[in-house]
């Protein structure tokens, strides 16, 4: 427990303010930058410009979270003007119609429970328990509208083929702009995996008996810990990588990475697979204390293991590679050379 206590000492002094995006402004255009590179001369580089004109994927990383400036509370107004610098870019008039307009399409067609976010803000993550070595439709956690079936969705659209419901993407500039996102949140292991816990703060199988909704930690939003909570602490990158200082370095990584043999449709589970098996690692060693319950559920304290600060220091960089990578290979996939 003193060794627990320590690490929580210290993750104080490693704490940055977070801007609430998965991965931060500065993960996701990570992941589109090495694309960007990985694709260049390619005719999926080609197709990428003519949809994108002068954006790039690097900045256009960000729009499946500008987009949630949007309030629909307030008849779908931009609430986020001048707030995150990385937004400035789509907060022209045109722009904030356009986000206005996608909100629109994709804020209730999934018939969110009264418990449940937007459908859009679904769309970026599943949670799946640890139990589970990989990911099926059908678990608690998962949904016809979750990340794997975004990223899926995605690409049909920019294979000029149906996308199914309840997505309602406008069009294949739309679609690549969010599937650059999600390939980003898909990499990062609490998007997928997640630890399911009762009062006591015992870990429990959802799948398994009566599933008490209470028991989601909702992929490590109801974790606390001195960073705020356990998602915010991973979702931000070290700090040597940030503003791109390391985007050279990480796409030769990406660069020489295997390209997996799969089925484009069956690329997403693997990568859902692989976060699983991560967000399992991220929890070696964790203990977590009696709930408390607040206005929006449960919440535990979470205890880290020493060296906690390198192991994710380790894990993201890991993730931000396969993330580039990967977000590479779909798109050849679709557009082959």
């Amino acid at each position: 427990m003193k060794k627990l206590l320590l690490t929580l000492f210290l993750l104080m002094f490693y704490c940055i303010p977070q801007s609430g995006f998965a991965w931060g402004a500065d993960g996701h255009q990570t992941v589109g930058a090495i694309a960007d590179h990985l694709i260049a001369g390619s005719k999926a580089g080609v197709r990428v410009k003519s949809l994108l004109g002068d954006m790039t994927l690097e900045k256009v990383a960000v729009w499946g979270d500008c987009v949630k400036g949007i309030a629909p509370e307030k008849d779908f107004a931009y609430t986020s003007t001048g707030r995150y610098p990385e937004c400035a870019a789509f907060e022209t008039a045109s722009g904030i119609a356009a986000m206005a307009d996608y909100v629109r399409r994709n804020n209730t067609n999934c018939n969110p429970a009264f418990d449940e976010e937007n459908c859009h803000k679904q769309y970026h993550y599943a949670d799946v328990a640890l139990q589970h070595d990989h990911y099926k439709t059908g678990y608690i956690g998962t949904s016809d509208h979750d990340v794997v079936n975004a990223i899926r969705a995605a690409v049909l659209v920019l294979q000029g083929q149906p996308q199914p419901a309840p997505f309602q993407f406008k069009n294949q500039q739309e679609a690549l702009m969010l599937l650059t996102h999600y390939v980003g949140d898909i990499h990062q292991p609490l998007h997928v995996g997640s630890v399911f816990l009762d009062a006591d703060g015992h870990i429990v199988n959802p799948d398994e008996g009566h599933y008490d909704r209470g028991s989601n930690t909702v992929g490590g939003n109801a974790l606390q810990c001195p960073c705020g909570n356990l998602h915010s602490l991973w979702d931000d990158i070290p700090q040597a990588f940030k503003r791109g200082r390391m985007n050279d370095v990480l796409t030769k990584k990406a660069a020489v990475i295997s390209v997996i043999s799969a089925p484009i449709n069956q690329l997403p589970v693997v990568w859902a697979n692989d976060a699983i098996n991560d967000a399992r690692k991220l929890f070696a060693g964790t203990q977590f204390s009696k709930s408390t319950p607040n206005q929006r559920g449960n919440n535990w304290s979470i205890g880290l293991p020493l060296e906690y600060e390198k192991t994710m220091a380790n894990m993201k960089e890991d993730e931000l590679i396969r993330a580039g990578a990967h977000l590479a290979q779909v798109l050849k996939a679709i557009w082959p050379d």
